[in-house]
């Protein structure tokens, strides 16, 4: 097997770096890959510019970055799937947990406290995270309106569940926060979504009879 010089190693080289790869591990598996590639058709008999142009070509015909950009698409969608699934498991759960902790509370049936504590830690623990990575790495696009809308949704939510675990427990401040949670979602998050939904559904309506 062919054994590149030094220099013939680093014109392989500067020709990656010319690239402005970011990702240092893909760097160094495309930088192998093309010294693999330069060195089987060197052993055909190439010579070693020809080698290195053809490994080129079938490494990365479009070039290295495109390789990177569909590295960084493919770990996005994949993120995106990850948190998807924590995002919806956890909301289910946490649904289930509520609305079993009503039913057995109503009955008076035992199991009710376990229930509301099980949804209450999916709730923290799976949609509040996942929510706020997706509020945060938004960028503009959400207005002020929605923005508004997401937060006071997210905190009203959050309170009143926090506010339902301490009056069950019986610690303090349980009444605030169950009071500002209702407030939330009442004088802000309710009154935003249904203005909205309306004046969607208003546009559409419009589009609909001038079309």
């Amino acid at each position: 097997m062919t054994v590149l010089t030094d220099e013939q190693f680093d014109l392989l080289e500067s020709h990656l770096k010319s690239a402005g790869l970011h990702k240092k591990g893909l760097y160094n598996d495309l930088l192998d890959h093309y010294y693999c590639l330069t060195t089987y058709y060197m052993d055909s008999g190439l010579p070693f510019r020809e080698s290195s142009m053809k490994a080129y070509k079938e490494l990365a015909p479009n070039g290295f970055n495109e390789i990177e950009q569909e590295l960084n698409i493919f770990l996005t969608i994949n993120i995106q799937m990850r948190m998807n699934r924590i995002l919806y498991s956890g909301a289910l759960v946490a649904a289930i947990g509520q609305t079993v902790y009503i039913l057995f509370k109503t009955l008076r049936w035992p199991g009710a406290i376990p229930a509301l504590m099980i949804g209450c830690l999916a709730l923290f623990l799976m949609v509040v995270p996942v929510l706020l990575i997706r509020f945060m790495t938004s960028g503009n696009r959400y207005s002020t309106s929605d923005r508004f809308r997401y937060l006071s949704g997210l905190a009203g939510i959050c309170l009143f569940a926090m506010g339902s675990v301490f009056k069950i427990m019986h610690w303090p401040s349980a009444n605030i926060q169950i009071i500002l949670g209702t407030a939330l979602l009442a004088l802000l998050f309710f009154p935003l979504f249904f203005w909205q939904q309306y004046k969607k559904a208003t546009e559409e309506a419009l589009q609909t009879r001038i079309a």
